[in-house]
C-alpha cells in the first residue's frame, strides 16, 4: 500500500468515526441528571388561539394577547382561595425578577366556571391577563391532572407547551428555568 492510499484509508476511516460515532454514543449514553426543576412537557400547542381574554371589546383570543412572548399560565376559579393567590404571586415575582428580560414573559389566568375575581386581587397584579372557561373539557390540551389548580404552565412564544410546575415548586427553581429558556431562546 502507497503513502497515498494511506492516507486516502485514514481519512476514510476519520469520516466513518465522525458519520457512525455520534449514533453510537447516543446510543448508550444517557445522562445521569436533568438540569431543569420543572416537568418537561410533549411539545404540543396550548391553545391559546381557542381562549377568549375576558374584559376586551371587540372579543380578543389570548393567543393575540400574548403573541410572540413566554407565558406563565394557570387554571383556578374566580373564587381564588390561598393557593391560587399564592401563585399568581409567585407568576408576578419571577417575571418581575427577570430584569430586563420581564418584557418577554406574560401571565395568564383561566378562570375555570363562572364568578368574578375580586378587583382587589386583580389590583395587585396588573398585566394579568384573564380568560375564562366553562368546563375542563375546553382546556383539554393542558395537562391538568386530577387537581387543575396544582399547576403552572410555561408555554412558549410559538404557543406550545414547554414545562409545568406545581404550586409546591420551590420559587428559585422556577426562577432558574425561566432564566435559562430566556437566555438560551431565540425566540420571543
Amino acid at each position: 500500500m502507497t503513502k497515498a492510499q494511506r492516507v486516502m484509508v485514514l481519512f476514510f476511516l476519520i469520516g466513518l468515526f465522525l458519520a457512525i460515532g455520534p449514533y453510537v454514543f447516543y446510543a448508550w449514553w444517557k445522562p445521569a441528571a436533568q438540569i431543569n426543576k420543572g416537568e418537561l412537557l410533549e411539545t404540543r400547542s396550548a391553545g391559546l388561539q381557542l381562549l377568549a381574554l375576558e374584559g376586551v371589546t371587540p372579543v380578543k383570543m389570548l393567543a393575540e394577547g400574548v403573541k410572540k412572548k413566554w407565558v406563565f399560565l394557570t387554571v383556578q376559579t374566580a373564587s381564588c382561595d390561598a393557593r391560587c393567590q399564592n401563585k399568581l404571586y409567585l407568576m408576578r415575582q419571577i417575571r418581575t425578577a427577570q430584569g430586563e428580560s420581564m418584557d418577554r414573559i406574560e401571565r395568564a389566568w383561566v378562570i375555570l366556571g363562572d364568578g368574578q375575581p375580586a378587583p382587589q386581587l386583580l389590583k395587585l397584579h396588573p398585566g394579568l391577563h384573564l380568560a375564562r372557561v366553562s368546563n375542563l373539557a375546553s382546556l383539554a390540551q393542558l395537562p391538568l391532572g386530577t387537581d387543575p389548580g396544582a399547576c403552572i404552565f410555561v408555554i412558549d412564544p410559538l404557543g406550545n407547551l414547554v414545562m409545568r410546575y406545581d404550586d409546591r415548586s420551590a420559587p428559585k427553581d422556577i426562577l432558574k428555568d425561566m432564566s435559562r429558556l430566556l437566555r438560551f431562546s431565540g425566540i420571543g
